[in-house]
């Protein structure tokens, strides 16, 4: 008998084993692909951490924060769908169900725009949100008791500040006083005074702390360009000057037109050379300040900006030469998207040019309809990755590290009327298509992946990495190649990693929306610098 339970126990572990691989299930990773509530600037997802991290512009309100759409991947589904209305004032979690449970955090990020600007101000003060504190930092020869505030923002966009109170005495007594604020103004900060800001049918009172900084001769900061350079100084005592040198040279000259403001003093330098190692210093009463060393900028061009170098592999076309690498891998296109159905979208061109001459071509970039779905022909600095659903997915950027003030070339646009679009845009079938070309420079660590399937596409508005932005735009018959110059729009003075041209045929291609038919031709793209 004892024999026997041993065997039926022995048969049941080799059945359940059997069952237990039979049953096991496939690793289908739950994923939030995509994430809109109302306020979103911006939106970070991270699948190796499983994080979600939204940036909601000023005026959003992260306690209620209505939930616009959210999309998952394919077979994942939430264990409890997320409320129409988001608290995110700190992190939730929500737990997505495939074959297994994944927890995902979603968590959202809302940077305020805040400044005091005094006279005599030696840096940009300082807050501590959490305790509703600044710091205004003014020159020692600023006296506390008479600070004259010119501007101030302490909370969102819209806010009003209303009041201040700080203190007074009549030698005898301390006392408070409030009074109305008209900027600009003058206040006593020999101690913290207050500011009451409305906002939203609130009031928030912030605390603000002068504090004085001994001023010593010098260059505080150079933004050097190819050919320019903006340099900012400070001083103590009376005539001072900006001088400036090349590494090559003994003799130095004085900036013109340099601007004096209290203890600051800038001045915009013209004319240097390109590549070059400078000085620059203060001088101010017979004395001269430390040297400040900086170097201009290399007037950096990319490879194959003529779209002379094409090479072809099978049905898709390259624009760049066989066997290249490194440096040479600059542009790419789709045409691996769209070869197998309608041949390459983006070609080189040998007939139709804007500079005619032996091995010149210009690129050819038509809209058509790939078997399944709308296709525009597309020319971009950085790689094709692969076929990604009914899109691709595209790595945009490129290494650069100059500063152009613009991009100068040749286009030539032949549109079609909108033959397709999506439910977004179906008021536009009909008319007139548009071409265009986007320059964005960047300081991202690592290349933009476009997931046009999946509506995953650079914010050209909002992202925080872009650091200048130009667009050229066509919609008529240029009838032949016209040139352009596009400025760049510099948002900030940061110093970029990375480049992104991107070209269409039709600007709405990555909404699979535009018109078949429509051509756009490019030729002879040059940076201009300052």
């Amino acid at each position: 008998m004892k024999k026997t339970g041993i065997l039926i126990a022995v048969i049941l572990s080799v059945v359940s084993c059997r069952f237990k691989n039979d049953l096991d299930y496939p690793i289908v990773k739950g994923n939030i692909l995509d994430l809109q509530v109302e306020g979103q600037i911006d939106l970070k997802i991270d699948p190796e951490s499983r994080e979600a991290v939204i940036y909601l512009d000023e005026t959003a309100d992260m306690g209620s924060l209505r939930l616009v759409s959210v999309q998952y991947s394919e077979e994942a589904t939430p264990v409890e769908p997320l409320p129409s209305v988001l608290d995110l004032r700190s992190p939730i979690t929500i737990t997505l169900r495939t074959y297994q449970d994944y927890e995902w955090t979603i968590s959202a990020v809302q940077q305020i725009s805040r400044y005091i600007v005094c006279d005599n101000q030696m840096e940009e003060a300082r807050f501590n949100p959490s305790e509703r504190m600044a710091y205004v930092y003014v020159a020692d020869s600023q006296p506390l008791s008479s600070v004259v505030f010119r501007d101030m923002k302490l909370e969102p966009e819209g806010s009003e500040i209303v009041s201040t109170t700080g203190w007074d005495s009549d030698f005898n007594t301390v006392y408070s006083v409030t009074e109305d604020v008209h900027f600009p103004m003058t206040l006593s900060c020999v101690l913290e005074r207050t500011f009451d800001v409305k906002y939203k049918g609130e009031t928030r009172v912030w605390t603000v702390k002068a504090i004085q900084i001994e001023v010593n001769t010098m260059i505080v900061s150079v933004d050097a360009y190819s050919y320019s350079a903006k340099l900012r100084g400070i001083f103590k005592g009376e005539n001072p000057v900006i001088e400036y040198r090349s590494a090559f040279s003994e003799e130095w000259t004085v900036a013109e037109d340099a601007v004096v403001a209290g203890v600051g003093i800038s001045a915009t330098i013209e004319g240097l050379e390109p590549g070059v190692e400078y000085m620059a210093r203060v001088r101010c009463d017979g004395t001269v300040s430390p040297e400040k060393t900086f170097s201009t900028e290399v007037p950096s061009q990319l490879y194959n900006m003529s779209f002379d170098d094409w090479h072809q592999d099978g049905k898709v076309w390259y624009p760049y030469l066989s066997g290249a690498d490194g440096d040479h891998l600059i542009w790419d296109s789709a045409n691996k998207a769209t070869a197998s159905f309608t041949g390459s979208a983006t070609t080189p061109d040998e007939d139709f040019v804007a500079v005619s001459g032996e091995g010149k071509k210009s690129a050819r970039l038509e809209s058509s309809y790939a078997v399944v779905k709308f296709a525009a022909g597309n020319l971009f600095t950085g790689n094709f990755v692969k076929l990604a659903g009914l899109g691709a997915e595209l790595a945009w950027g490129v290494p650069f590290e100059s500063r152009p003030v613009s991009m100068k070339g040749y286009i030539s646009y032949k549109p079609a009327p909108i033959t397709d679009a999506d439910a977004d845009h179906k008021d536009l079938l009909g008319k007139n298509d548009t071409g265009h070309v986007i320059v964005i420079l960047t300081d991202w660590e690592e290349q933009f992946h476009v997931l046009s399937a999946e509506k995953v596409f650079v914010d050209f508005e909002n992202d925080p990495g872009i650091i200048a932005y130009g667009r050229v735009a066509v919609s008529e018959d240029t009838e032949g190649f016209i040139n352009f110059e596009m400025p760049l729009e510099y948002r900030s003075t940061r110093k970029p990693t990375k480049i992104v041209i991107v070209a269409s045929s039709s600007a709405l291609g990555d909404y699979f929306t535009g018109g078949r038919g429509s051509v756009l031709h490019l030729d002879e793209f040059e940076f201009v610098y300052k």
